[in-house]
């Protein structure tokens, strides 16, 4: 049986397209051979996410996608800020749905085990990432 992406849209800043972003998040998981567990993704605001940052990683600021890895039935969890997406989407000037849909990728990559600390990896994860991206 495939794993289950469950999505909770607990924001008002952008309205989602969520069938499409569970057929990327689907496409992520099924190359990255995630597919032990199930997915959440949460999409919240800035406050929420700046908590969550906050009691999990204890960096008291806003970001763009949290990724948790778990084990048994969620194979992980994803926050992300649709606030953030909304800001980063105006600034770069491209629809907000391009950016939010960049940090479902990049999320499920960290779950994947890419890590973007250092230049060279970081390099070979965005690429990967600007690579799902380009496959909608």
């Amino acid at each position: 049986m495939r794993p289950k992406i469950l999505i909770a849209d607990l924001q008002d800043a952008v309205p989602l397209p969520v069938a499409k972003l569970k057929r990327l998040a689907r496409r992520v998981i099924d190359g990255e051979k995630l597919g032990k567990g199930d997915l959440s993704i949460a999409f919240v605001d800035r406050a929420t996410m700046r908590r969550v940052n906050r009691r999990f990683l204890k960096h008291d600021f806003d970001t763009d996608v949290l990724a948790f890895p778990l084990d048994g039935a969620l194979v992980g969890e994803l926050v992300i800020s649709t606030d953030y997406a909304a800001k980063e989407a105006r600034a770069r000037r491209i629809p907000v749905i391009e950016e939010v849909s960049r940090y479902v990728v990049h999320g499920l990559l960290h779950l994947a085990g890419y890590d973007d600390h250092r230049p060279t990896a970081k390099a070979k994860m965005w690429k990967r990432q600007e690579d799902y991206l380009k496959k909608r």
